[in-house]
């Protein structure tokens, strides 16, 4: 069985400063024939960029990146960082080791990581973001800078990224769009067979995504 459909069954904050001020009243009214009140107006200071902040209990808030997604990162410690969340994540010691997942209350998506099965310290080298309905939609998940992720067609992350290169899976027909980068990992979006949308958003250091983590 495919892990991302087995998991499936398994189970900003914005910083915003402002600043506005009035000049001060005369200190006396004018003697003679009133003349038109002379009022100063500040320019509020501009707000500071938003800042993305990963909330590691609410993966909507989580950006897709070649680093990681959300607080994941990339050749991190998978019990480290499994440490790092909530108690709805899951891994199974004793049968899928190197694995930890979550899946969303109301089933829509899931998330796993994966460590590397040479040793218990081997670096997390694959990420994925998936949806096992039948049909993939666009729902409230984590998703790249560019605001693309699950749901999104391959015109609109190619119209986002231009330069993704497209493959074809080795094990089965889906498809995939790997985004260009320079680092360890990539990111890529995983079209099933015949289909246009994506269903899985998958950060790896491999040549492409796993068929299966816990076969």
């Amino acid at each position: 069985m495919n892990m991302k459909t087995a998991i499936t069954i398994m189970s900003g904050m914005v910083l915003v400063g402002a600043m506005a001020g009035c000049a001060p009243e005369p200190d006396k009214a004018p003697t003679s024939a009133p003349s038109p009140s002379a009022t100063a107006t500040l320019t509020p200071s501009p707000s500071p960029s938003a800042v993305p902040t990963a909330d590691p209990a609410d993966p909507t808030t989580w950006i897709i990146s070649d680093e990681g997604v959300g607080p994941i990162a990339i050749g991190g410690d998978l019990a480290t960082t499994l440490s790092g969340l909530p108690e709805t994540w899951t891994n199974d010691t004793e049968s899928c080791a190197w694995t930890a997942w979550w899946n969303a209350p109301d089933s829509s998506y899931g998330l796993y990581f994966v460590r590397g099965t040479e040793s218990a310290t081997a670096p997390i080298g694959e990420i994925s973001v998936y949806t096992a309905a039948e049909t993939p939609t666009a729902v409230p998940s984590p998703v790249t800078a560019e605001g693309i992720g699950l749901g999104a067609t391959k015109a609109q992350v190619l119209a986002a990224y231009p330069d993704a290169q497209e493959g074809t899976a080795q094990i089965g027909s889906g498809t995939w769009l790997r985004l260009a980068g320079d680092g360890a990992a990539h990111v890529f979006f995983e079209f099933r067979d015949g289909a246009d949308v994506a269903s899985d958003v998958v950060v790896t250091t491999r040549d492409e995504p796993s068929y299966e983590v816990c076969g």
